[in-house]
């Protein structure tokens, strides 16, 4: 158990990590919310600080290098008048004021700390004889090396730790260098952590609602890897770096100007840390997988002839690659416990040397000529099953089945107009100068299926059992008014749906369908996961498995083997949970049935009588 505020330290790496974002959903930010709850005091070396803000600085310079790039190539194909007409003209601006944007990195940077409340540790904490000791005898940080002199800022930070903290002061060390993490000669009052999100992950395992999240996770599974695909696929959030270099600095790839997400498919994830929890809030980092592939141009100056006169490359080729990779990225999500909903934070998927699985060129028209000579097969183009899978999913079975579920349960919602008219009739009865008849023609029927208030002796009936009838039948109408106002399910459904279906007891279950948005290729399985949750905490799976046909041909042209378009849909399981909710809600509603009947047989007798 962690005693708060507990003192962490951070190393500038982490600062770099995290690339000073102090947006609201970064890992900085979340240092903040901890600061000023309570949970963690920070304290910090005046050499961390200082490096940072030289980060920072060189940051900005890099910045600063870009955008004058970037104006310089816009410019070669274009004129300062057409941008600024289309309105892009700030990337024609000139940066003169470097220094001026360098102070002003710097001064949010000194903001932060501010905010954190940061303790500085000053040079005054550095006994330079001791480290100078190390360094002769080549202690930790400094080994036996040419990086001697680069370690020095290690071993100042440490000992200004140690002097700090002494022996007995607990203090969290948040570093992912492995020279720093040994100049701090570990002692049992030092806690390692290589990133803040593993501090943040044990700080949020001693809070009661951490198996709570875990749990909610485990039951949005698939919804949320059904969300993490379509961020992607919606905001293209790729950057591929084509270009890679050995140990030797050799560049080899290609240098590319523009790339375009061509398929992404098999998201999967891991909780990689529950980075907060708080009221009925989690944010919680997910390590991802995913199979990507991307289109990606450059220009091919190699193979262009060169025109000394214009001292410029002629008839430049641009070069569509495509790459295909197993990318692991991290994405954060916000995920509401009670409600048992999230939404992704922004994230960006990087494409490197490390996820690329395959690279090769691909033709324009390539992919044009392919359809054209499926089509002449009889076979559907390739770029079609999304089209395909539209038209096929209303003919299914599993359509018809989900679709006659959502009538029954529309039947039952119907019902609850005949229950309100019978206890607003009730009401109406109850208001009267003497409710006690119709207090009576109902009391005996209704005791042995409804909570109805209890009546001790029902020939003697109080003016206070008649306002807790009164309050009963009120609540029950409120209650029934509620479902019949819930509305119909529809009947129809689409790829990329999430239906939610709410109970007559108040529960709300969902049946959700992935996007149908794919790119396969011939003889490829492309499968679309179904998923419905009763509300529960129960989800259950299903998919629809799409098999693209081909056909391939021996060498006398004949055909050799092939495969027919197929559309698979697995849902029993599905089924079976739905019908079981059906059924619970259908038991509740023959009980809410039959009151209302007795009510409006008694109302009836009361009528005749009178």
């Amino acid at each position: 158990m962690f005693k708060y505020p507990l003192a962490v330290t951070i190393d500038t790496n982490i600062f770099d990590a995290a690339k000073f974002d102090l947006c609201d959903t970064s890992t900085l930010k979340i240092l903040e919310n901890y600061v000023k709850s309570g949970k963690i005091k920070v304290v910090l070396s005046d050499i961390v600080v200082r490096e940072s803000k030289r980060h920072i600085a060189d940051q900005v310079k890099k910045i600063c290098g870009i955008m004058r790039k970037a104006r310089a190539t816009a410019l070669e194909g274009s004129t300062e008048h057409l941008i600024n007409t289309i309105g892009l003209g700030e990337i024609l601006r000139i940066v003169k004021n470097k220094d001026e944007l360098i102070s002003k990195g710097e001064e949010m940077f000194d903001d932060f700390l501010r905010t954190i409340n940061a303790e500085i540790l000053g040079a005054d904490l550095i006994d330079v004889g001791l480290i100078l000791g190390d360094y002769f005898e080549t202690k930790p940080p400094f080994e036996n090396s040419e990086k001697k002199k680069s370690e020095f800022p290690d071993a100042f930070i440490a000992q200004q730790i140690r002097k700090r903290f002494g022996e007995t002061e607990e203090v969290v060390i948040v570093s992912n260098d492995k020279g720093f993490i040994r100049a701090c000669r570990e002692s049992e009052n030092h806690l390692f952590f290589n990133s803040l999100g593993e501090l943040y992950n044990a700080i949020s395992k001693e809070d009661a609602a951490y198996d709570e999240t875990m749990a909610v996770i485990k039951e949005l599974q698939l919804r949320i890897s059904a969300a993490v695909n379509e961020y992607i696929k919606d905001n293209e959030n790729i950057d591929v770096h084509g270009l890679s270099y050995d140990k030797d600095g050799i560049e080899s790839g290609y240098d590319y100007n523009e790339f375009y997400l061509h398929d992404i498919s098999d998201v999967t994830f891991s909780v990689h840390s529950v980075d907060e929890i708080s009221d009925n809030i989690s944010i919680v980092t997910l390590s991802c997988k995913a199979d990507i592939s991307a289109d990606c141009y450059y220009e091919d100056y190699t193979n262009a002839p060169w025109d000394p006169e214009e001292k410029e490359y002629v008839f430049v080729d641009t070069i569509k690659m495509r790459e295909e990779h197993k990318a692991r990225f991290a994405c954060r999500i916000e995920i509401d416990r009670e409600a048992k909903s999230f939404k992704v934070c922004p994230f960006t998927v990087i494409l490197g040397g490390d996820s690329r699985r395959n690279r090769y060129e691909v033709e324009d028209d390539e992919e044009e000529i392919r359809d054209m000579d499926r089509e002449a097969l009889g076979f559907h183009a390739l770029g079609s099953y999304e089209s395909y899978l539209e038209d096929n999913l209303p003919d299914s079975h599993f359509y018809a089945d989900i679709i006659a579920r959502f009538e029954e349960i529309n039947g039952l919602y119907r019902k609850y107009d005949d229950c309100c008219i019978s206890f607003d009739d009730l009401l109406a009865k109850l208001n009267t100068a003497n409710p006690k008849e119709i207090i009576k023609l109902i009391y005996e029927r209704l005791l042995e299926i409804s909570d109805i208030p209890h009546i001790a002796n029902i020939e003697n009936i109080t003016d206070s059992d008649i306002e807790e009838i009164q309050a009963w039948a009120n609540a029950q109408y409120e209650r029934v008014s509620e479902i019949a106002d819930i509305g119909t399910l529809p009947d129809v459904m689409s790829f990329g749906e999430t239906i939610v279906i709410k109970g007559v007891d108040g529960s709300k279950a969902s049946l959700s369908i992935g996007d149908n948005q794919i790119s396969p290729d011939e003889g490829s399985e492309e499968v679309i996961d179904i998923c419905f949750s009763n509300g529960d905490e129960n989800t259950t799976s299903g998919y629809i498995k799409l098999t693209v046909d081909y056909l391939n041909f021996d060498e006398d042209g004949g055909a050799a083997d092939g495969l027919s378009d197929d559309v698979e849909y697995e849902y029993d399981d599905i089924l079976k949970e739905l019908d079981n909710f059906i059924y619970a809600q259908n038991c509740l509603s023959e009980k809410d049935t039959r009151i209302a009947e007795i009510i409006s047989e008694a109302i009836k007798t009361n009528g005749d009588n009178t």
